[in-house]
């Protein structure tokens, strides 16, 4: 009882920092090592072929602009999925999968390879596959920048203000706006990471204090044998305590592996369509939950402490009969 009793403890606790691990990451991990880039200028609907010459002209010559793109250079033998989108397909890299645009007509591509991607579904393919399955010119109507490292969120909107103010531009986006609203649609979660914590706690604290209870009222003659043997109070109760450390240990362990199950169980479960979570739980997150696992069963020990101490020699050792 006592090792299932600490292992849903620290399972609880691995769910609630594995959550923050698993959602809080993906901000970072799709904007800082995925989409690189810090701005995209969304073209107007009519913009010509040289009006996209002359943007981009003005483009190469702004000393904020580092670089910038209009298109991947990818294979002419497929396009390029992203992950979830493979996963809500039940596709893989090799299959036909069938694309339906605005129009409502419909096409067929061949997945190539499947990328990692966190936030939203995203197709990529080369023009001439475009064109190969669609029948059309690829006309890009969006560039993607990436500003000077060196420059602040206020000076990369104020630059971006120099490009939305030209006619070919409808309007542009900037990532760490994107981000932002992320990051503080996820700080919500800091409230069900603090539930189950406490919940955690709660469940530690009652099962270790009954378990314990029960364990000192039924050996309470061995205990008291101790005593009368000149066993001192902190020897009795460390002979108590060794073994209620090892069996948290045992159950800090079993813990773990609940813990990663209950985890993805929960990751799956609460994942929308739009958006791939994490599946990893990082390293810090199984020392905190075994830190405060560890934490609640010594509060426990200080309180069995006393209970100990109070248990009378005499009549502990008066036969029942």
């Amino acid at each position: 009882m006592t090792i299932f009793g600490i292992g849903g403890c620290m399972a609880l606790m691995l769910v609630g920092f594995g959550l923050r691990d698993s959602i809080y990451e993906i901000a970072d991990l799709q904007y800082e090592e995925l989409q690189t880039y810090d701005v995209s200028a969304y073209l107007q609907e009519n913009v010509t072929e040289e009006d996209r010459e002359n943007l981009e002209a003005f483009m190469e010559k702004d000393p904020d602009i580092e670089r910038f793109m209009d298109e991947y250079r990818l294979s002419d033998d497929g396009a390029i999925i992203s992950e979830k989108t493979a996963k809500l397909l039940n596709a893989e890299a090799g299959d036909t999968i069938e694309l339906k645009d605005e129009d409502g007509g419909s096409h067929e591509l061949t997945i190539a390879h499947i990328c990692e991607n966190y936030m939203g579904h995203y197709i990529y393919m080369t023009p001439s596959y475009y064109k190969k399955v669609t029948g059309k010119d690829l006309e890009c109507n969006c560039i993607l920048f990436q500003m000077d490292d060196s420059m602040t969120n206020k000076e990369m909107e104020d630059a971006g203000e120099q490009i939305v103010a030209r006619d070919e531009v409808l309007s542009v986006t900037y990532m760490h706006d994107i981000q932002k609203q992320l990051d503080d649609m996820l700080g919500s979660l800091n409230l069900v990471i603090i539930v189950l914590i406490v919940s955690a706690g709660m469940l530690a604290f009652v099962v270790l204090y009954n378990l314990n209870t029960i364990n000192i009222t039924e050996r309470q003659r061995e205990l008291a044998t101790l005593k009368v043997l000149g066993f001192y109070d902190r020897e009795v109760a460390g002979y108590v305590y060794r073994e209620n450390i090892l069996l948290t240990l045992i159950g800090a362990l079993v813990g773990v592996g609940l813990g990663k199950v209950l985890h993805l169980f929960v990751i799956q479960t609460v994942e929308v369509d739009a958006a791939m979570f994490g599946r990893i739980i990082n390293l810090p997150s199984y020392i905190y939950s075994l830190a405060f696992t560890i934490a609640f069963s010594m509060i426990v020990n200080g309180v069995m402490f006393f209970k100990l101490k109070k248990i009378d020699m005499v009549e502990s050792l008066k036969s029942i009969e």
